[in-house]
């Protein structure tokens, strides 16, 4: 029994591994874009701990959930304690700073609607 296309047969063949090859490479490209996309927006982002974001990315990559940690983890913006001006509070001390600037800050909307009545 003959077929139609029997002589293309060894054209279709290295056309296919051709084929192969390029899904292959284009495959693993996809791979390595999506391992290192914690790294390249921790980069961006400027985060304090870009490296480890990375490392954490391409070990992260085999199961998947460490991969979801490090892009979630390249997001959160966690600066240095006591970075800034003034010196870092704690605690309480903290909560009770932040109260007294929302009670000013309310206390100045609440004038300035009166005075616009």
């Amino acid at each position: 029994m003959e077929y139609q296309f029997e002589s293309i047969g060894p054209t279709l063949r290295i056309v296919v591994l051709f084929a192969l090859i390029i899904f292959t490479l284009v495959a693993l490209g996809v791979v390595v874009l999506i391992a290192a996309l914690p790294g390249r927006v921790a980069k961006s982002c400027d985060h304090p701990q870009a490296a480890a974001i990375n490392i954490c990315g391409w070990l992260g990559l085999p199961t998947g959930i460490l991969w979801v940690v490090a892009m979630i983890w390249a997001f959160l913006k966690a600066g240095p304690i006591g970075s800034g001006s003034e010196p870092a509070l704690v605690g309480a001390e903290q909560l009770v700073a932040e109260i007294l600037a929302l009670e000013t800050a309310i206390n100045e909307l609440e004038l300035t609607t009166r005075e616009s009545r």
